[in-house]
């Protein structure tokens, strides 16, 4: 009984003391500490958890933007005239870059903004803040490179289309040059190789004012009268032989000896046979001869 009584007694004194102690200023004062503790790294934990939402966000961001600075790097390479959806899709992916660009500055400058007077843990991380920062500008000036490049690359492409458009204008008229003086060389080839034949009786030549004289009268052939349509057109480069239909016949034109022959046929009939064209030609180009 005894035993009990000093017990109870050591515990009323234990509780008596316990309540003196949470009531004095220094257990009050140091609650008030552990409460502003508490709550300074409750702030710093969503201050974290929110820059890291952001941090993570960026790099993302940024991820995308490496991507696409690829693609617009092999296409400022490319040294080819860009197809109208290839242009589209540059156009598409610098839009989605300056777009990207654009927020992740934004969130950049409000954590900038937000927590440059945070200290601890939170200010750590802005140095992963500034090297973000570091990057978008690195970012920005490549993009820009990239713009500079593609225009410069459409430039020279302009510039050797307006070449090639030049080039096919002037082969163009040289080729219309060269069409009109083929066709002049032609025709000119054409005059040089031409020549005209008759052959009929006296009085047919005479008819037609090719020949004159007859009964003791020198015959001539009357180059300024005659009528030129009685004549037969030849290229003398492909005719050399004329069929006269005649057993006799008198060339009456002024040709060089030598350069033509009688060949007569089985029947009788006269062939005449130019030896030498070019000699043969070489008065005159135009043939007249009497048959008999």
């Amino acid at each position: 009984m005894k035993k009990l009584f000093l017990l109870l007694f050591i515990s009323a004194g234990l509780l008596f003391s316990c309540t003196k102690v949470k009531n004095s200023t220094e257990y009050q004062q140091l609650q008030k500490e552990r409460d502003s503790l508490l709550m300074q790294t409750t702030s710093a934990s969503n201050e974290i958890e929110e820059m890291m939402a952001v941090i993570n966000n960026v790099e993302e961001n940024f991820n995308q933007i490496r991507e696409a600075e690829k693609y617009l790097a092999v296409q400022s390479a490319d040294q080819g005239e860009l197809s109208s959806n290839t242009k589209d899709r540059i156009n598409d992916n610098f839009k989605m870059v300056n777009e990207i660009l654009k927020k992740n500055r934004e969130q950049l400058a409000d954590l900038n903004k937000k927590f440059s007077s945070s200290t601890g843990q939170v200010a750590a991380l802005k140095k992963t803040i500034d090297r973000l920062n570091r990057e978008m500008e690195e970012r920005v000036s490549e993009i820009s490179e990239l713009q500079t490049e593609l225009s410069r690359r459409d430039v020279r492409i302009a510039e050797l289309t307006s070449n090639v458009d030049e080039l096919s204008s002037n082969l163009s008229e040289l080729s219309g040059h060269v069409e009109e003086q083929s066709s002049t060389i032609l025709q000119q080839e054409k005059a040089l190789n031409t020549a005209y034949y008759v052959f009929g009786t006296m009085s047919e030549l005479k008819s037609q004012k090719i020949l004159s004289g007859g009964f003791l009268r020198t015959t001539k052939v009357l180059k300024d009268s005659f009528n030129e349509d009685y004549f037969l057109k030849i290229d003398i480069r492909e005719t050399t032989r004329i069929p006269l239909y005649a057993t006799d016949a008198e060339l009456w034109s002024n040709h060089p000896k030598g350069t033509y022959a009688y060949e007569p046929a089985s029947d009788g009939t006269l062939t005449f046979v130019i030896i030498d064209t070019e000699g043969f030609w070489s008065l005159t180009k135009y043939l007249v001869i009497e048959v008999k």
